[in-house]
């Protein structure tokens, strides 16, 4: 069982500020990979303290366990924003930039603390069982748009791409970082926005 209050307070204690990175969807493992090896050629790591990809348990429709990835495409960085830091992780391979940069040279945005805790913090085993007991709505379809009403996207809009309702869960198109992602979510905790 994950002690969440312990992640937490190792996640918002560490001595630099948490950035996301954005990496081909599905390469994010190789990508991570190839950051700490470049991490430690270059001895940075004064100013590199954590990179880590957000991963979740979730289950197949064969009734499977699998951990996969709750943000496909990012990459989580916990450092400090120094010159060499920022050239050398940005140059990383596979690394295909920060989010919350303008561009043209412009340093991103850290993450908030908030934002810290709903997409690193991973819930335990019994509230994912929890959270995907039974279906609270049924009758949703593909392209409906829906309202996430629990989990790391709570408070979101999105469109439905996929349904497993034997897996009792949907793929919801939602927006991160300005971008839209898909996101499997239980169907237990989401709700229509709009009549079909």
């Amino acid at each position: 069982m994950i002690d969440n209050n312990k992640l937490i307070d190792e996640l918002l204690n560490m001595k630099g500020q948490w950035f996301v990175i954005n990496s081909q969807t599905g390469h994010e493992d190789k990508v991570l990979s190839d950051l700490v090896q470049k991490i430690k050629t270059s001895n940075l790591q004064s100013d590199v303290f954590d990179v880590r990809i957000s991963k979740g348990l979730t289950t197949t429709k064969a009734g499977k366990e699998v951990i996969k990835n709750r943000f496909p495409g990012y990459i989580f960085i916990n450092m400090i924003m120094s010159e060499h830091a920022w050239f050398v992780v940005r140059n990383t391979p596979g690394v295909t930039g920060f989010i919350g940069s303008s561009g043209r040279g412009a340093k991103p945005f850290p993450l908030t603390d908030d934002e810290v805790i709903k997409m690193l913090t991973t819930p335990d085993k019994e509230m994912i069982e929890e959270q995907t007991a039974e279906p609270e709505n049924v009758g949703f379809v593909v392209d409906q748009i829906v309202l996430i009403n629990d989990g790391p996207y709570k408070g979101t809009e999105g469109k439905i791409l996929e349904l497993d309702p034997e897996g009792k869960t949907a793929i919801v198109s939602v927006e991160i970082f300005g971008r839209y992602t898909p996101a499997e979510v239980s169907i237990a905790n989401i709700e229509s926005l709009k009549e079909f």
